[in-house]
C-alpha cells in the first residue's frame, strides 16, 4: 500500500494539537504561563514529530520500541518544561501522563473529525462540549484542591511582571506588620529567588544578618524591614519582610486583589508543603 505524506500537513497538524494539549495541561496543574511559551511548546513537539517521520522513513525500518518510548518520553517532557515551566520531577512525571491521557483523547476526536459523516453542525456541537468539559473539569480540580486542602493559585507583581506560584491559607498565621499595620504572609527563599535577581537576594540576606546596613540600591523598591513573630517552640523571632506590588488571590468564586502586599522570610528550613510555597495570612481573605 502506498501512502504520500505531506511534511507541512503534518507539522502544522501536530503544532495545532500540541498547542491545545500544553494549554490544557497547564490550567489543569496551575502552572499557566504565556501563550508565546505554549507556542514555542508546540512548535518543538511538532518539529520533532516531523523528524521521527523523516528517521523512520531514513532508516527504512521500524525504530526500536524502548528507544522509541524514551524519545517521545523526553519530546513530552521538553514542550512541558517549556510550554508550562514545569521542572519538578514528581509534577512533571504526572503532567507528562496528564498529556498523553489528553493526547489519546484527542486522537479520538480527530479521527471524527476525519470522517467523512461529520457535518459543521456536529462539529460546532462537539467542539463546545469539549471545550465546556475541559472548564468544568479545571473549575472541578480548583475547587476540590482548595475546599481540602486551602491552596490556592496565587501571583506576585513586581516590576510589572507577574509571578505564578501557589499559596495555603493558614488560618494561623495572623502576623501583622507594625510599621504598616498590614497583614503580612510567609514565604520561602525560592519565592523571593524566582521574582528578585540573585545580587538582589543577596543584599537581602547580607542586610538580615546585619541589620545595621541599610542595603543596596536595587532594594530600595522592596521597601526591606523587619517583624517580629512569635512561634510555637520558639518564644520570639524575626524576619525579613519586603513589600511587592501587588498580590491576587485567585479563588473559586473570585480573585482576590491587595495592593503592596507585604512577605516575610525566614531564610531558613521551614516546613513548607511540596505543593505551595507561600503562607498566606488569615486576614486576606
Amino acid at each position: 500500500m502506498h501512502y504520500e505524506i505531506y511534511i507541512d500537513v503534518v507539522f502544522f497538524t501536530n503544532l495545532l494539537i500540541d498547542y491545545i494539549l500544553i494549554r490544557f495541561t497547564g490550567i489543569l496543574f496551575q502552572c499557566r504561563r504565556s501563550r508565546k511559551r505554549a507556542l514555542l511548546g508546540a512548535v518543538a513537539g511538532a518539529v520533532f514529530s516531523c523528524g521521527i517521520i523523516y528517521l523512520h522513513f531514513s532508516l527504512k525500518s521500524e525504530i526500536f520500541p524502548p528507544a522509541l518510548v524514551l524519545l517521545h518520553g523526553g519530546c513530552a517532557a521538553g514542550m512541558l518544561v517549556i510550554g508550562c515551566d514545569l521542572k519538578r520531577g514528581s509534577l512533571l512525571l504526572k503532567a507528562i501522563l496528564t498529556l498523553y491521557f489528553a493526547a489519546f483523547l484527542c486522537g479520538g476526536f480527530w479521527e471524527v473529525i476525519a470522517s467523512d459523516d461529520l457535518t459543521v453542525k456536529m462539529f460546532l456541537i462537539l467542539a463546545a462540549a469539549t471545550w465546556l468539559g475541559i472548564t468544568a473539569l479545571s473549575y472541578l480540580m480548583d475547587t476540590l484542591r482548595i475546599r481540602t486542602k486551602n491552596i490556592y493559585p496565587i501571583t506576585i507583581y513586581y516590576k510589572g511582571n507577574g509571578y505564578p506560584f501557589h499559596g495555603f491559607y493558614d488560618s494561623g498565621n495572623l502576623l501583622m506588620d507594625s510599621v504598616n499595620g498590614k497583614p503580612v504572609s510567609v514565604g520561602s527563599e525560592k519565592v523571593l529567588a524566582e521574582i528578585c535577581s540573585k545580587e538582589t537576594v543577596s543584599c537581602l540576606k547580607h542586610l538580615k544578618e546585619d541589620t545595621g546596613e541599610s542595603g543596596a540600591s536595587d532594594t530600595a523598591g522592596l521597601r526591606p524591614h523587619f517583624v517580629f513573630f512569635h512561634s510555637i517552640g520558639k518564644e520570639q523571632g524575626m524576619m525579613l519582610a519586603v513589600t511587592f506590588e501587588k498580590l491576587c488571590i485567585q479563588t473559586p468564586a473570585e480573585v482576590v486583589c491587595i495592593d503592596d502586599p507585604v512577605f516575610a522570610f525566614s531564610f531558613e528550613t521551614s516546613a513548607f508543603g511540596k505543593e505551595y510555597d507561600v503562607l498566606l495570612n488569615s486576614r486576606l481573605l
